[in-house]
């Protein structure tokens, strides 16, 4: 799941860089058309923050005994729940967010998940946040005049 670059330090500046003018431009591009246009995504963004905070929860939070059944038990079922968290997010970024609120949703998933990637240096260009970032990006842009 996790993979290292060795040119992390210029990916995480221009990522950042690109964060940055991604979040001043959300108000600006951001569209005004009814929340039904991006039910699915909203529903997708939903179904991600169960499963993150339920990672985040005490449950697994909690140290146990290293190869006890309870460790054991906890490891398999984070495994799980990460893994269900790396789909939703690349099934997020399939996903054109078509309105304010759409684009908030992607936004906000991004800020929980970028600090902890960029300090573990593990983005590369087929992880899901990297996938999100471009289809933001590419949300933000469309129909741009370049």
């Amino acid at each position: 799941m996790s993979q290292t670059i060795t040119s992390g330090l210029s990916r995480r500046g221009a990522l950042a860089s690109v964060l940055a003018a991604t979040a001043a431009a959300l108000p600006v591009m951001a569209s005004a058309a009814p929340h039904a246009q991006d039910a699915a995504l909203q529903a997708l963004s939903d179904a991600f923050w169960r499963v993150h905070n339920e990672i985040w929860s005490a449950d697994y939070l909690a140290e146990h005994e290293y190869g006890s059944p309870e460790q054991k038990r906890l490891e398999a079922k984070l495994d799980q729940l990460c893994q269900q968290e790396g789909l939703l997010v690349k099934q997020l970024a399939q996903m054109p967010a078509r309105t304010q609120s759409g684009l908030k949703a992607k936004a906000a998933i991004l800020q929980s998940l970028l600090p902890d990637i960029m300090r573990d240096c593990y983005l590369s260009d087929d992880s899901g946040e990297f996938l999100l970032v471009m289809s933001l990006l590419g949300d933000l842009t469309e129909g741009a005049q370049i």
